[in-house]
This record gives structure tokens, C-alpha cells and sequence, in this order.
């Protein structure tokens, strides 16, 4: 290889670069576009839902002050029933534990 294929070489490389960099520009500018699109939309969203909220905001607030919670028999009976079967399960995990603990124990001795 001599100077005149190093200085061809040096051009080509320059040359691609440039454009790679061309490409990324326009890729990145179309990318901030899009980004400043969702940006406003988003805002104009944000916006409009809080207008349309906020009359009916004062009377929704009111109903649920205004209802009372209501107890029945069923929602106490499983809670109730999934507590119990929580200790159960931590039960015989315990139980399964120690017995594979025990085992090792014998193993080794």
C-alpha cells in the first residue's frame, strides 16, 4: 500500500462518515419530532381532563362521603377462612423444614 491508496482510503472513510452522520441527524431530528408530538398530546390530555373533571369532582366526592361501608357475614367469613388457611400452610412448611432437618442430621451421623 502506498501514500495514494492511504489518502484514497482516508476519503472513502471520510466520506462515509459524513453521511452516517447525515443519517443519524435526520434519524434524531425525526425522533425529537415524535417526541415533542407525544409531549404536547399528552398535555393537551392532561389539560382537557382536568377541565372536564372538575365540575363533577365536588359531587363524586360527596357521594362517597355519603356512603356508608357496608358489613356483611360473608366478606368476615373468608377473610377469616384465608387467614386460617395461611397459618395451616405455615404450619406444615415448619413441619416439612424441620423434618428434612432432622433427616440431614441422621445422615450424618
Amino acid at each position: 500500500m502506498n501514500l495514494f491508496d492511504l489518502e484514497r482510503q482516508s476519503e472513502e472513510l471520510e466520506q462515509t462518515l459524513h453521511k452516517q452522520l447525515q443519517l443519524v441527524k435526520n434519524d434524531s431530528g425525526i425522533f425529537l419530532k415524535i417526541a415533542g408530538i407525544a409531549l404536547v398530546s399528552g398535555l393537551a390530555t392532561t389539560a382537557a381532563y382536568r377541565l372536564t373533571r372538575s365540575g363533577s369532582e365536588s359531587k363524586r366526592k360527596k357521594k362517597k362521603k355519603a356512603k356508608k361501608p357496608s358489613y356483611s357475614f360473608w366478606g368476615n367469613l373468608r377473610s377469616r377462612l384465608f387467614w386460617l388457611a395461611l397459618d395451616v400452610g405455615k404450619q406444615a412448611l415448619i413441619r416439612n423444614v424441620q423434618e428434612r432437618l432432622e433427616a440431614e442430621k441422621a445422615n450424618e451421623e
